[in-house]
Parts: C-alpha cells; sequence; structure tokens
C-alpha cells in the first residue's frame, strides 16, 4: 500500500492590518461597559456577523448552537449567521479568509492552529480573563496562547479512548478489557482472527490521524522535539514504539485504516466490522440518538438494534506503554478574523456565546462529546448519569500538547497538519523504523527550522 501523501491542506496566516478598524473597535468596547450575561450589549444592535463552524459528530451541538445564535439575535438585534463545513475543510477557509481579507468574522480554529493564523486573529486575552481563564487546562491555553496573547477563545475538548463492543469481546474470552499495548496486541490478535480487527486510523484526517497515533510515541518514551525545540524522534524510544506499531498492524488491525477518515472507524464499528476503535464517543452516541429516532418513528425493531450495539459498547483510557499513559486531546477553539469589519460586534457575541450559562446548554446537547475547557466539567452529573460514557470524564488529565517536549508552537501545529507522526507509523508498516525515522527526522526539522 502506498505511504500516504504528506500535503497538508492547512495554510500559514499572513498578517492583516487593519489599525483604523481596532481603534474604533476599542473605543466601542470602552463604551459597552460590562453587561449582564443573559442578555445581547446594546452594541450589538442591528448587526450581522458570519460564524464559521465544523460541522460536529454530535448533531445535537450544532442544534443547540442555532438555537443559541437565534436567542442573541432575539436579546440585541444582532443576527449571527452560522456556516458549518467539515472538519478537514475548516483550515482551508480560514488561510483563504485571511489571505483575502474577505469572509467570516468568527471561525472555529481546530488544535493549536492559531498558532499558524496568529497574525490574521484578534487579541481575545480579555475574554479569556473574564471567564476563568486561570482554570482552564494548561495545555488547552497553551494551543491559543501565542507570545502572551489569546488569538483564539479555547472553547471546548474532543478526547479520545479506547472504545470496544463488549459482547465480542467476551465472546473471545477477553472479560477485561487491555490496559496495555502489549495487552492489547494479544487482545487484538484474537479479534482479527475471529473476523473483527482492530480499527485504527492512519488517515489524513484532522482528529483519527492524530488522536491514537501521537500517544504511541509519547508511552513508549520518545517526543518530536526535546525541550529547547531539537528534533528528537529518531531514538531508541521511537524503534520500540514503531516495531510495536508493525506487529499490531499486520496481527491485530484492519489494514484499510491507512486510507481512513474521521468518520471510517465510527462506521465500521456501528456495522459491526471491528471490535473496537480509538475514537470520541461519537459512535456510542450515535446509536443513542438512532434508537431513539427510530422509538419515535414506531421502527421497534430496528430501535432495539440500536439500543443493543449501544447497550453493548464501552469505552476506557487509551493503552499504557513502558513510559505512562499519554493522551491527545483535541483543543476547539474559535477566534475572531482580524479583517473583519465587525470586531465590536463579534467581540461581545464570543463574551455571551462561552458564558456559562450558554456552554452548559451546550455541553448538555453534546452529551459529553463536547468537554469543558477546565477540570469543573469532569464533575457534572451527566457523567455520573450515564457509566457508559463516564470514563471520558478524566481523560483531560492525560493530556500532552502537539509537539510534546518542545513549545505548543507553530512548529507543532504545521507538524501536525502535514500529518508527520502518522505518515512516520505508516512508513514504519511499510518501509521499516530505520527508514521512518530518517524521513520523520528530515521532515521535522525542516518544520522546525522555520519556527
Amino acid at each position: 500500500m502506498a505511504t500516504p501523501d504528506r500535503n497538508s491542506s492547512a495554510g500559514s496566516g499572513r498578517a492583516v492590518s487593519r489599525r483604523t478598524v481596532l481603534k474604533s473597535v476599542a473605543g466601542a468596547l470602552a463604551a459597552a461597559g460590562s453587561f449582564a450575561w443573559d442578555k445581547a450589549p446594546a452594541i450589538a444592535q442591528q448587526r450581522e456577523i458570519h460564524f464559521l463552524l465544523n460541522s460536529n459528530f454530535r448533531p445535537l451541538f450544532d442544534v443547540e448552537i442555532r438555537k443559541l445564535a437565534a436567542d442573541y439575535a432575539k436579546l440585541g438585534g444582532v443576527k449571527v449567521t452560522t456556516e458549518f463545513i467539515t472538519n478537514n475543510d475548516v483550515p482551508g477557509r480560514l488561510t483563504a479568509a485571511i489571505e483575502s481579507g474577505q469572509g467570516m468574522d468568527l471561525s472555529v480554529v481546530q488544535w493549536n492552529q492559531a498558532h499558524i493564523f496568529a497574525d490574521g486573529l484578534t487579541d481575545v486575552s480579555d475574554i479569556v480573563a473574564a471567564t476563568g481563564g486561570g482554570k482552564i487546562y494548561p495545555w488547552l491555553r497553551a494551543a491559543n496562547e501565542v507570545d502572551g496573547v489569546f488569538r483564539a477563545y479555547p472553547w471546548y475538548v474532543l478526547c479520545s479512548g479506547m472504545t470496544y463492543n463488549k459482547a465480542m469481546c467476551d465472546k473471545l474470552g477477553i472479560v477485561r478489557f487491555p490496559d496495555t499495548y502489549e495487552e492489547l496486541l494479544v487482545a487484538g490478535k484474537k479479534m482479527k482472527q475471529a473476523g473483527t480487527p482492530v480499527g485504527w486510523c492512519l488517515g489524513h484526517t484532522n482528529g483519527d490521524g492524530a488522536f491514537g497515533n501521537y500517544p504511541i510515541f509519547w508511552n513508549f518514551g520518545a517526543m518530536e522535539v526535546d525541550e529547547k525545540g531539537r528534533v528528537a524522534i529518531n531514538s531508541k524510544e521511537a524503534r520500540m514504539a514503531i516495531e510495536w506499531m508493525r506487529q499490531f498492524w499486520a496481527d491485530a488491525c484492519d489494514e484499510s485504516g491507512m486510507g481512513w477518515d474521521d468518520t471510517s472507524n465510527n462506521r465500521a464499528f456501528l456495522a459491526e466490522q471491528i471490535a473496537c476503535a480509538y475514537n470520541p464517543s461519537s459512535i456510542y452516541l450515535y446509536a443513542r440518538s438512532e434508537a431513539k429516532a427510530d422509538r419515535d418513528k414506531g421502527d421497534l425493531k430496528t430501535a432495539e438494534h440500536w439500543d443493543t450495539l449501544a447497550n453493548n459498547t464501552r469505552h476506557t483510557l487509551g493503552p499504557k506503554g513502558p513510559a505512562g499513559r499519554w493522551h491527545l486531546n483535541q483543543p476547539v477553539n474559535f477566534g475572531i478574523l482580524r479583517a473583519s469589519p465587525n470586531q465590536a460586534a463579534a467581540k461581545e457575541f464570543m463574551r455571551w456565546l462561552v458564558a456559562r450559562p450558554q456552554w452548559e446548554r451546550c455541553f448538555l446537547a453534546g452529551g459529553g462529546f463536547e468537554q469543558g475547557n477546565s477540570p469543573e466539567w469532569e464533575k457534572q452529573p451527566l457523567w455520573d448519569a450515564d457509566p457508559i460514557i463516564a470514563p471520558f470524564a478524566h481523560i483531560p488529565q492525560y493530556g500532552r500538547n502537539l509537539g510534546y517536549k518542545g513549545p505548543y508552537n507553530r512548529a507543532s501545529a504545521e507538524a501536525q497538519s502535514k500529518y508527520i507522526i502518522a505518515d512516520t507509523l505508516a512508513r514504519g508498516i511499510q518501509e521499516g523504523p530505520d527508514a521512518a525515522l530518517q524521513w520523520a527526522e528530515h521532515e521535522l526539522q525542516l518544520v522546525y527550522s522555520r519556527a
């Protein structure tokens, strides 16, 4: 199988100068003063703003965002147009808007791409500070803080863990799901021999192309760069990680995973073609929602199928390796484009949307798929109400940054957007660890030499 194309759809932001607009915004914000969190401000009267977001794997979250936009229009008279596109299309749209100086007023900013697009995004440090910014997970703050300035708001987190079909595992004698990579290899062999392998993504895709793959290196003790930003991928620890992955891929995995996108493992699990996957809670939540929809339509037979699948779904932490257990959690942020002519209105909408009453509506609508930006949200009743998704509550505590042990900077964002880590594993499977690590070392040196 050919090594995947390494080219990324994400680009570099270019400085956008809007001094006149920024001066007028500063004056307008000063005049606006403070306002109640449940009221849209007078400054937003009779304005219109455009908000670009990624389509969510939990559609009810998107529905709630649209409801909130409508509520804001009723409160203050500002029309908020929401546009939802696929995850993988967001970086390209954001690049085009920043470089052309035209497009949306606000945009979702994925991962730590605020470091890539910093020159084209407005400073929102005041909003972060006003909404308890000091309590936000450190790795989530670092994803958005560029040279001491927040270029996007750390909105929420997507966490992944092992998602498995308990009924399938029970039949194979896997009564306790593996806790380590070695145990996962043993169990995965049984799964593949039974015709329901492990679903693991090595494709060029925004979420699953990173979620499970960075931790493989970390948990074996490897790193992209050291504390000073020097490339350190070509190490004995990285060789151990690749050797494990080569065996795991051959013995346990669905080998079509090199071409998967963020939907592939969801579809395979829901079709009962795989016994487990490294994924957020979207698979389980989808099965639950389909069961409810079919019951509401009176299709009890199909509803029973979805209920059975949901009831057999379980989640647990990602595997532990020789160097510990770490997760790559995805920051989902949003920012205001510096080129926007509606700076004041956009900023006031952001301030309103991220306040607790509005975020709590989003959190509950998401059912735990979109997790809060601080430890406070690990203690919500939602987790106690459904033990199947409860393991996700504390996964943020295991978070590490892209580019660990180095700084969470533009270079680490670029390396992720070019899928260098996923491709290193793919090349390792196909060509062996030496060739893969020599390639990775070269690619990372090109990226970090520009940092």
